[in-house]
C-alpha cells in the first residue's frame, strides 16, 4: 500500500519544517508526500527543497485556502495514484510518533475499503485531545465517542464515528474516484473536511477511528483558540463571520444545506445557531 500524503500549507515555515521531520522519521517508508504551498512569504518551497528534496511541491496563489489548496494535492496524486493506494489529509501544525503511517496502515488493511481517521493529541501535554463524533443532525450536534463505550465488537481500539477531520484521515483512492473533491467554492477553508467524509459515508463507505494512529497537534494554533482569544465586538463579529472561524455562519448553512435531512433543516440551522452563540458566551464566563 502506497499513501500519498497531502498538506496545504500557507506560511507558519517551522511548523511545516517539523511536520516534514517527523514523517521522515516514520518506520514505514512507503509514501510520497505532497505540498501545497498557497503563497507563502516565509520562504516555506526554498526551504523544503533544500530540506526535503523528495517532497513534492505545488506552488499556488493565496487566495485557495485550505479546500483549494488540498484539491490541488488530491488532483495531483488521482493522476499518478494506483487503485490500491490510499491519500492521507494532513495539516502543517502536527507532528507524527514514529509508528504513525504503520498503525494506519495496519488498522486500514483490518477494515478494508474504509476510511481510517486519527486521535488528537495536546502536543504540549500528550493527553487526548479529540477522538471523534458522531453527528445527531435532530439535534445539531456531534456527539464525542470514546473507546470504553462506542468501540467495535471485539476491537476496543476502534471506533466507528460519522465524520471525519483533515488533521490525520487516511481514505482509499476510490472515495475521490467515487465522489469527488472537496468542496472549495462553498466550503473554502473551514468544514470541507467534515462535508466530504459525510458524502463518503452517503456512498457507502465507513469511517473508523483508531487509538493507535496518533496525532500531535498544537490545538492552540487552531482557528478557534484565535478567535476566542479576547471579547470584544470585533472578536463576535469573526466568531461569526472570520473565515478561519469554525462557527463561520456561511460555512455552517453550507455544511447543513449539504448533510442535513431537508426536513428538519430548518430547525437543525435554528438549534445550531442557538447553541454555538451560547458557546460563545460561555467561554469567556468560564474563562473569567
Amino acid at each position: 500500500m502506497h499513501i500519498w500524503i497531502c498538506i496545504p500549507v500557507f506560511n507558519r515555515i517551522e511548523f511545516t519544517l517539523q511536520c516534514l521531520a517527523t514523517l521522515k522519521a516514520q518506520i514505514f517508508h512507503d509514501f510520497t508526500v505532497i505540498v501545497c504551498d498557497h503563497g507563502s512569504t516565509d520562504g516555506t518551497s526554498t526551504e523544503i527543497h533544500q530540506q526535503f528534496p523528495d517532497v513534492v511541491v505545488i506552488s499556488a496563489e493565496n487566495s485557495l485556502w485550505w479546500t483549494g489548496a488540498m484539491n490541488l494535492c488530491v488532483r495531483y496524486v488521482l493522476e499518478h495514484a494506483t487503485e490500491s493506494d490510499t491519500l492521507l489529509t494532513l495539516n502543517n501544525d502536527t507532528e507524527l510518533p514514529p509508528d504513525y503511517l504503520q498503525q494506519l496502515v495496519s488498522c486500514s488493511e483490518r477494515f478494508q475499503d474504509s476510511i481510517i481517521t486519527s486521535v488528537i493529541h495536546d502536543i504540549k501535554t500528550g493527553a487526548p485531545h479529540e477522538i471523534g463524533y458522531r453527528q445527531n443532525w435532530f439535534l445539531a450536534t456531534s456527539r464525542p465517542v470514546n473507546f470504553e463505550n462506542h468501540h467495535v465488537i471485539n476491537n476496543s481500539d476502534v471506533i466507528e464515528i460519522t465524520h471525519a477531520s483533515g488533521r490525520g484521515t487516511l481514505f482509499p483512492i476510490a472515495v475521490f474516484r467515487k465522489i469527488g473533491l472537496f468542496d472549495e467554492k462553498r466550503l473554502p477553508h473551514y468544514a470541507a473536511d467534515y462535508d466530504f467524509s459525510f458524502r463518503a459515508v452517503r456512498a457507502g463507505f465507513k469511517i473508523y477511528v483508531s487509538r493507535h494512529s496518533r496525532v500531535l497537534s498544537y490545538v492552540e494554533e487552531t482557528g478557534l483558540y484565535k478567535v476566542l482569544s479576547n471579547f470584544s465586538i470585533n472578536g463576535f463579529l469573526d466568531y461569526f463571520t472570520g473565515m478561519r472561524s469554525p462557527a463561520n455562519l456561511k460555512s455552517r448553512f453550507w455544511l447543513g444545506w449539504n448533510n442535513c435531512p431537508k426536513k428538519i433543516l430548518p430547525l437543525y440551522m435554528t438549534i445550531d445557531f442557538v447553541r454555538i452563540t451560547g458557546s460563545y458566551f460561555k467561554h469567556f464566563v468560564i474563562r473569567n
